[in-house]
């Protein structure tokens, strides 16, 4: 459990007293470190200050309008001399490409995960926050900010990690929050348009090869994707395109567990899952087996196997006591 040794209010007057920031997001990033990281950034130059955002990956297609020009510039780590400050990363290890120059150098870090690591300096957790998004909303109160500068990344955070306000971790709060912002000018139906309805062909060919791989067991309660590194290069399919994939799992009958599992393209003896559950079976627990962790009901790892039988055998082993006997059903 990860321990706190800063308060928000505290964090408030450390921006208050320093002027350049670079404002660090999770490899692979979704809408919450990425909508958090841009409202923070806009607070902090609505309050005269720099701040520059840093990624190891570039966003999903349906993340790529919360930037609309104000995307991650060409870097030269070298040449960023701001206080680096992680936003919903839960581990440096989640730092990706960046964690050589950046791992054991983060000055704060703002997060909500149960499972999250107090690897920097100064550490600020609360995992009761439905999204990085609802931490950031109180914090640019705290500062005085008005919420108009930065409501629609804001929503878009929010949004994101509660899937469209629908997951089991969507609280009065953070309907409160939402409904703030969209008094300050959120264009949800703008932003749920993208996050949840808009896609490219890829990102179709992706959940079509998704469906077509999906296997039951334990009577259907447990429903597995499997995408391998030959139909990522069969159906031309880039990892932005593969994000879609992850919650399809959940959308079936009956399915208490969904695991997504993808091949690595750099190392393919490593699959990465993604796991997500109905409440009572704790996602996070099952991937900190693997290394990884998350929330109770979404959550994820990398599992070092020969090839994706392996993977999938070494997970539902964890899930049932015993990887013998499941049925797969057709």
């Amino acid at each position: 459990m990860p321990q706190n040794n800063i308060t928000l209010d505290e964090i408030a007057e450390f921006f208050r007293e320093k002027d350049n920031f670079v404002l660090i997001c999770h490899k692979r990033p979704d809408g919450d470190t990425l909508g958090s990281a841009l409202a923070l950034r806009r607070a902090l130059e609505y309050m005269d200050k720099k701040a520059e955002i840093i990624c190891a990956n570039t966003p999903s297609p349906n993340n790529e309008f919360l930037f609309d020009g104000e995307y991650f510039p060409a870097f030269d780590p070298e040449d960023m001399n701001g206080i680096p400050v992680s936003v919903d990363v839960a581990s440096e290890e989640l730092l990706g490409d960046l964690q050589p120059e950046w791992g054991g150098k983060i000055m704060l870090k703002i997060d909500h995960h149960e499972t999250s690591d107090d690897f920097a300096k100064l550490n600020y957790t609360d995992p009761t926050a439905a999204a990085c998004g609802e931490i950031i909303f109180d914090l640019v109160g705290l500062l005085g900010v008005p919420y108009d500068v930065c409501a629609e990344p804001l929503y878009a955070a929010i949004s994101s990690d509660t899937g469209g306000f629908r997951y089991s971790n969507t609280t009065s709060r953070t309907h409160r929050a939402a409904a703030e912002l969209l008094d300050a000018g959120a264009e949800n139906a703008f932003i749920d348009h993208m996050l949840y309805e808009s896609r490219t062909q890829s990102e179709i060919r992706a959940l079509t090869a998704a469906y077509a791989s999906m296997r039951y067991y334990l009577d259907g309660r447990v429903a597995m994707v499997v995408i391998t590194n030959d139909d990522k290069k069969r159906l031309n399919l880039r990892e932005e395109d593969l994000g879609i994939i992850s919650p399809i799992t959940r959308e079936i009958s009956g399915v208490i567990v969904g695991i997504t599992m993808k091949q690595s393209r750099v190392d393919p003896t490593k699959f990465k899952i993604s796991v997500r559950s109905e409440p009572g079976f704790p996602a996070n627990e099952l991937c900190a087996a693997f290394g990884g962790g998350g929330h109770p009901c979404a959550a994820g790892a990398e599992i070092p196997a020969a090839n994706a039988k392996v993977a999938a055998a070494l997970v539902l082993k964890h899930i049932t006591a015993s990887g013998d006997g499941l049925a797969v059903t057709d």
